[in-house]
């Protein structure tokens, strides 16, 4: 299998692939042969669905610095390094289905983010960087398991602090 693995990411390195699906291959950890010299400079897409990660390398924005979507559910990450605010062209992040209990507030800084999916986590509240600057995409956040009531509440507490917003 390793071997395997070892040859799919060569192969997208060298022909310069800008999808690469990992899906289904039972990975324990981020597979180093994605990080090695200077990544996939080129890779747009990357599915790593349905695996056993647990964290994500501080260098994945350095070694895959193009990925406009990154789509991680149905793993175990527990958290989510801040070198994820680096990924300045992400437009989609699947965190579904994982262990988290938190999010990290970096990911406010991602601008171009258009879709994150957090549903069937152990999420209580998102922090500040991710409330003030995605009122936008807050409507397509996958909920589900969060709690609403801690979100309400954070929503209300933000939107007193910060009168530039107006339900409508």
């Amino acid at each position: 299998m390793a071997s395997e693995l070892c040859k799919t990411i060569s192969v997208a390195r060298l022909e310069k692939h800008k999808n690469l699906f990992l899906n289904y291959r039972n990975l324990h950890h981020f597979p180093l042969e994605l990080l090695k010299d200077e990544g996939l400079q080129y890779l747009e897409r990357l599915y790593m669905k349905r695996n056993s990660l647990t964290t994500l390398p501080e260098n994945l924005a350095q070694k895959l610095p193009n990925l406009v979507e990154l789509y991680l559910h149905s793993n175990n990450i527990v958290v989510v390094p801040e070198a994820i605010g680096s990924l300045v062209k992400l437009q989609c992040l699947d965190l579904s289905d994982n262990a988290l209990e938190i999010v990290c507030p970096e990911i406010g800084r991602l601008r171009a983010l258009r879709h994150l999916r957090l549903a069937n986590n152990q999420l209580q509240f998102l922090p500040p960087g991710v409330m003030e600057s995605h009122w936008r995409i807050l409507s397509r956040v996958m909920w589900s398991d969060l709690d609403l009531k801690g979100l309400l509440r954070q929503l209300c507490e933000e939107g007193a602090k910060d009168k530039s917003w107006e339900m409508s």
